[in-house]
């Protein structure tokens, strides 16, 4: 129904936002030229066909194209050989890796006030499905894998493995340089039932796959390009340099030919006396470390010009490692000149929060999309625990002040250093100026104290 001061307008002049005519355009006279000045901005031009709008201008017929990352200067596999070839780049992957490792993990409930009845039995099942997440690995060497082709690729794709009845029974990890993204004709991911995937094998399409069969999750996308971005593309130039410098000091100690010095024969020796010689002080020195260290007279005349030799290690492969280690959010002080202990803490924590919290939060979003949107527990919650203090006496402090506050009792204490409980330790309690008084016992007396009253 229409309101009294409406005005009915046919919805086809709306269709997919398009303009059906010049004329669409010369209704906005007065925004696009007012007083028809020679230096006003003029009319838009209208296109020619109605098009709906697109997410990027992806290359025509970019799906008949189906080698992944063809459209892209780095392809998966060159990406692949240089973080595996250089050894700053792999340390830096690794100790990321490493990092997440440690950390444990729980299932919790979003909201503990609309817990449902059931729910302690869902977090247990799904607690034991993401120890193993694909049946076999436990959850920390599967990650290690996914990780690795975020931190490589950032390509990660996992297949959904289900039953006969529908039920997720397995997250797969499959190797992300095989996915070629799809696209429909706006530039977004088609959705089911069409496929958004293709998997190549061997250079040949081998099978389409639905958004509903497998999850792939970039970290790092970009408005203009349909995969991510990882870290290692980041710094392409870099990690060449240092695959090429790496290979330069390589060849200095397997094809070098400069040594240490050279000795002048004295004026008037032959070729034949200047071998016999070498011979001769070859015979004596090579491989024998003693005469080597003892003093060795000359013939009259011989001269030694000792030679400088290149550095093995100089400020530029400390510049190199600090782009790369900036790169993975890691501190550059295993590569770099000691600094003091305060410095390096600071670096350590900067590198925590800068570099392995996004991390840790892309982690989180994979996990919480299965659990809430593919296993339809939307009341569930992926959550890392507290990361531990590495140093014995700030984990102390903290442990001690838990307890001491209530926050922790003894016996959650002890758990956490792999300790095993002790009788009364399970009743949180908190320190007085008359020593250490339960919880329970000071509501008690709290309400006993309002009933006087």
């Amino acid at each position: 129904m229409t309101a009294p001061d409406g005005k009915r307008t046919s919805l086809a002049s709306y269709t997919w936002g398009g303009w059906g005519s010049q004329n669409d355009v010369t209704r906005f006279r007065d925004i696009f030229q007012p007083d028809r000045g020679s230096f006003s901005p003029g009319y838009p031009l209208v296109p020619p066909e109605r098009e709906r709008v697109r997410l990027w201008d992806y290359p025509v017929g970019y799906n008949a194209i189906y080698t992944p990352r063809s459209y892209e200067a780095i392809g998966f596999d060159e990406l692949r050989a240089l973080a595996e070839s250089h050894d700053i780049t792999r340390l830096a992957i690794e100790t990321r890796k490493d990092q997440i490792e440690k950390l444990e993990w729980t299932i919790k409930s979003r909201n503990k006030k609309t817990l449902g009845a059931d729910a302690a039995l869902r977090i247990d099942r799904l607690t034991e499905f993401w120890r193993t997440p694909d049946g076999e690995q436990p959850f920390a060497t599967w990650l290690r894998e996914a990780l690795e082709d975020v931190l490589v690729l950032d390509a990660a794709a996992f297949e959904l493995r289900r039953n006969r009845g529908g039920d997720i029974i397995g997250l797969d990890i499959v190797d992300g340089s095989t996915i070629k993204v799809l696209l429909d004709d706006t530039g977004r991911r088609p959705r089911p039932p069409a496929p958004a995937y293709e998997q190549i094998i061997h250079g040949r399409p081998w099978r389409l796959l639905t958004s509903d069969e497998l999850i792939y999750l970039p970290r790092n996308p970009r408005p203009h390009k349909a995969y991510g971005f990882s870290p290692v593309e980041q710094i392409v130039m870099t990690v060449n340099i240092g695959l090429r410098r790496q290979a330069m000091q390589l060849q200095h100690f397997t094809e070098g030919n400069v040594p240490p010095g050279l000795l002048n024969a004295p004026d008037g020796w032959s070729p034949e006396q200047i071998r016999q010689f070498q011979e001769w002080f070859d015979s004596i020195l090579a491989g024998n470390t003693g005469n080597r260290a003892r003093l060795v007279w000359g013939p009259s005349g011989a001269k030694y010009q000792a030679f400088k030799e290149a550095p093995y290690k100089d400020e530029f492969d400390e510049w190199l490692a600090r782009i790369v280690c900036y790169a993975f959010s890691l501190p550059p002080t295993a590569f770099t000149p000691q600094v003091n202990r305060a410095t390096a803490q600071t670096a350590q924590e900067a590198a925590l929060e800068e570099g392995l919290a996004p991390l840790l939060g892309w982690v989180k979003r994979l996990v919480d999309s299965v659990i809430q949107t593919r296993t339809g527990h939307a009341d569930l919650e992926f959550a890392w625990s507290d990361v531990r203090p590495t140093d014995p006496k700030d984990q102390a402090t903290i442990l001690g002040s838990y307890v001491r506050d209530g926050i922790y009792t003894l016996n959650e204490a002890r758990d956490s250093l792999g300790m095993g409980p002790v009788a009364g330790g399970d009743e949180p309690m908190f320190l007085t100026a008359q020593g250490p008084v339960l919880l329970s016992e000071a509501g008690a007396e709290s309400e006993a104290g309002k009933q006087e009253s």
